[in-house]
Formats: structure tokens, sequence, C-alpha cells
């Protein structure tokens, strides 16, 4: 794809106010808050990205990963009187299926917008999160796996052949790794605390069948220096990337992994979230043209989210948009 920076369109940020309905109580870290405080105006700014809303898709959308018994499972919980899609985590509220399928719905917009080539990459500001959902059940604040509905949705609709999902969050991408295990088409990278779900992160698990190789963890101890973190990331990203040259980058943006997170024991701060996004974008280029899709996964101290968020769309704006 050979187009020049002052020929590409603008970098899309996807949200949607209607997001912050779903309220599964205060005690849970996966708060309304975080769809409020990723408003447009404090996040967009001067970095000539430009603000899409949208709407639910149909309701059959989540089946291109999903069995039916599961999405049948999220639409009847309330009417059933579950309290939880999982041991306790993933809250059950009265809208939960209709807010689910309104933020899976983003990343497909997105994959259109990107595709046709209205914008060069998008950021999708969404809650309920995605990236622990496999095709049977709920995990974690995840219902249904946003990233793995659009990058099926990019193979089947539009016709994209190799993806690349790097998932940084502070917890391994477990379920868009247990969805594509035997998918030699969907490379699955996933950066995270070695102690978090250990059974799900562990290194040795690469895939199986047609898809083994295309399976990656690296688990990281607790307060690892950034510096470490980030020279791991450069090295393992760009190796990656040159093995597999992907035609479409997704990433899976925890935030969590930031040092005023409370949900694990990481030091990064906004600027290396921001140093991540230009690696990444730096080594998936020359393969996708800069085509990015990116979703919001954890990240529960509002401000620092705030922060990281912009941090990371300034840069996915510098490296994507308008030159």
């Amino acid at each position: 794809m050979n187009v020049s920076p002052g020929d590409r369109p603008a970098v899309g940020y996807f949200w949607n106010r209607e997001l912050a309905g779903h309220d599964p109580g205060y005690r849970c870290l996966e708060k309304p808050i975080r769809c409020q405080v990723l408003d447009p105006a404090n996040i967009l700014g001067d970095s000539g990205g430009v603000h899409r809303s949208f709407l639910a898709r149909e309701s059959d959308l989540p089946a291109l990963v999903h069995h039916p018994d599961h999405i049948a499972a999220v639409r009847e919980a309330h009417q059933q009187g579950r309290r939880s899609l999982d041991a306790g985590d993933t809250v059950v509220t009265a809208d939960v299926f209709d807010q689910a399928l309104l933020a899976a719905s983003a990343g497909c917009d997105a994959a259109d917008q990107v595709l046709r080539g209205d914008l060069s990459a998008a950021f999708c500001a969404i809650r309920p999160p995605g990236h622990h959902a496999n095709r049977v059940r709920s995990f974690g604040f995840c219902i249904f796996n946003n990233a793995a509905i659009a990058a099926v949705y990019a193979q089947t609709t539009h016709g994209v052949g190799r993806i690349l999902i790097v998932d940084w969050d502070v917890h391994p991408g477990n379920g868009a790794q247990e969805i594509f295990w035997e998918d030699p088409s969907v490379f699955t990278l996933s950066f995270h605390q070695d102690d978090l779900f250990p059974e799900s992160g562990r290194a040795d698990l690469v895939g199986e069948g047609a898809g083994q190789g295309t399976n990656r963890n690296v688990p990281m101890r607790r307060f690892i220096d950034p510096e470490e973190y980030r020279d791991l990331f450069d090295r393992t990203v760009g190796e990656v990337a040159a093995a597999f040259r992907p035609e479409l980058l997704i990433i899976a943006a925890g935030f969590d992994a930031h040092r005023q997170d409370a949900a694990a024991q990481f030091l990064l701060q906004a600027d290396d979230f921001a140093a991540l996004t230009r690696i990444v974008l730096d080594a998936t280029r020359p393969f996708t043209g800069g085509r990015t899709l990116s979703f919001l996964e954890g990240g529960y101290d509002p401000g620092a989210l705030r922060e990281s968020v912009a941090a990371h769309f300034r840069e996915l704006a510098a490296g994507c948009g308008p030159g």
C-alpha cells in the first residue's frame, strides 16, 4: 500500500456516551466513569483525529466468533435472575446484552471505515471490554470479544488475510488466543504480568494444529522496569511482524499496566503507552500500510486511563493520520 503521508485520511475515535449506561455496581472496577472520562473532548485535542459515533448492529453479530449457547446465555441472563456471567466479576444488568452488542458493533464500523479508506486507523473507546471472552463464556468483565469479532468481520467482509492482535493489557489476552488457537491467519501476541491468570498466559501456549506458532505469550514479573518492558516489547513485536507480515494490526489496548492502577503491579505511565504505540506501528506499517484497529480493554484508574488513552491516540494519529 503506497500512500504518501499527506494523502492519508484521519484517524477515527469511536465513542458513544450510551456505553456509560452499563452499571455493574460500585464494587466492580469496570465502572461507567471509564466511558465518561473518555469523552472525545478530553482526548482529541489537536491530534487531528475525528470523533465517530456508532449504532448497534444486528443481534447475531457476536455469532461471528461466539457459540449460540453463549449468546443466548447473555441475552437471557437478566430475565433468568442471574447475577453474574462468570464467577462474579462479569455482573449481569438489565441491559447487559444490548450494551455488549453496542460495544462489539464499534469495531465493525471502524473496520468498514478503515478498510474502505475513509479512515487510516481507529481507536474504539468502548466498554465492556472483551479480551477475556472466548467462544463459549464470559470472563473478567468481558462479555463478547470485541477485537476477535472485528478480526473475523474484517476477514469475511473485506477479504483481509493475516491479522496480528497485539495485547498489552496487564492480564493475558486469553479469549482471543483461545478463539484463534488453531487459526494460522490470526497471530495473537500477549504481554502481561506473569502471576495473573498464569495458566492462560504461559509462554508454552503457542497454538495447535494449523495455528501452532501463531499464539505467543510474554509473561513478565511484577514491578518490571518500564524500560526493560519497552525493550522486550520492541524486540518481540519486531520479530513477529517481520515473520508474520500482517495485513491488519489490531491492538487490545488495556491501560491497567499503569502504575496508578490497582488491578496489578506494573509501573508503566502514559508516555510508555505512547512508546508502545510507536513501536508496534513502526514494526507493522511496512505490511499493513498503517491500517490499525485499537480497542480499549482494561484500565480502571480514571485519571490514568484518560491520560494514557490520550497519549495512545496522539501516537496513533501521528503514525497513521495525515502528515
